[in-house]
Order: structure tokens, then C-alpha cells, then sequence
């Protein structure tokens, strides 16, 4: 599974937080963290002022409270949170895989695990409303229409459009601007 991480696992840049007008690059690579940061002022003797650059290891990082919480002022919680699990090897692999791959596992789920795989996160929202994604979909040998078989219950499907042959809950909404 290591050869799906690639050389940067994750990487984000946006100007500080008010009223400083900074600008900072945020890396996080396989062995380690690396911070940018380029002071912005119209001051002249700050203006000659290099970008610094600070880097650690993912071990140095998980100690270093001081740069957890500048990484939390700049970028948020959220983002802090994600850098901190990537750093203690919770990586999410389902995400990292390539493209093509991800449609091909996911062409033999049900209509209701697609849906319920939609809601967990903004990639699979993506993928699962993708036109490549039901093209494959619809190219799937129907085993049964009317309801899923699962751990020995049924569990009725909603009803698909004749049309678009994809459940209800998927179809886009069509609209006309004049």
C-alpha cells in the first residue's frame, strides 16, 4: 500500500490570517513537514526580507507544539487535525487510489452502498455523480432490478428512470435558463 503514497501527500497555500498580510506554502511529504513563509509589508527594510523555511521530520512535527499551532492559526483545525494523522501513518489509501481503479471497485457496489459511499466525503460525492462513473454502471449485467440481496434480507432499491437508468436520488436536475 506504501506505493500508492506519492512524494507529497498533501499541500496547501493562503495568506495569513488579518491583519498580517503574509503569504504561506504548507508541504507534507512522505519523511517530512515543510513550512514557508514570505513576510509581505511595504516597509522597505522588510521587504528585503528572505522567505523562511522551516522543516521537520514527521517525528520532530508531532513534538513540535509550537509549529502544530501556527499550522492550526494559518490553515485551520481541520487541516492541523488531517497533517497530524498523515504524520502518525493514518493515511486514507481508498482516496489515493488512481482513477480508473476507483470505478472499476466501485462499478460492483448496489445502488444504496453508491449513495451512502457519496455522503462520506467530497471525493466519492464527486466520483459517484461522474458520467464515467454510470456509463460503467449501466454497461453492468443487471442481476436484479427490483431489490438488493444482502446478508440474507431484502432491501427494496428505489426506482430507476427510464431514461437515465439511474436511481432517482443520482439524476441531475435539468433546467432551462432563458
Amino acid at each position: 500500500m506504501a506505493s500508492l503514497l506519492q512524494g507529497t501527500l498533501y499541500e496547501a497555500q493562503c495568506p495569513a490570517p488579518a491583519p498580517s498580510k503574509d503569504f504561506h506554502h504548507f508541504i507534507v511529504t512522505q519523511k517530512e513537514v515543510i513550512l514557508r513563509s514570505w513576510k509581505i509589508s511595504v516597509r522597505a527594510e522588510e521587504r528585503k526580507a528572505l522567505p523562511k523555511e522551516v522543516k521537520k521530520t514527521h517525528s520532530e512535527f508531532l513534538l513540535e507544539e509550537e509549529m502544530q499551532k501556527q499550522i492550526k492559526k494559518i490553515f485551520g483545525k481541520d487541516t492541523a487535525d488531517y497533517v497530524l494523522n498523515l504524520c502518525r501513518g493514518h493515511c486514507d489509501f481508498l482516496v489515493r487510489i488512481p482513477y480508473n481503479l476507483k470505478i472499476r471497485i466501485l462499478s460492483f457496489l448496489d445502488a444504496n452502498d453508491i449513495k451512502h459511499l457519496s455522503d462520506t466525503c467530497k471525493t466519492f460525492q464527486k466520483l459517484c455523480s461522474s458520467d464515467e462513473f454510470w456509463e460503467k454502471i449501466k454497461s453492468k449485467p443487471e442481476k436484479q432490478s427490483s431489490a438488493v440481496h444482502r446478508s440474507g434480507f431484502s432491501v427494496s432499491m428505489k426506482k430507476y428512470n427510464q431514461k437515465t437508468e439511474g436511481p432517482l436520488w443520482m439524476q441531475r436536475r435539468r433546467s432551462t435558463f432563458f
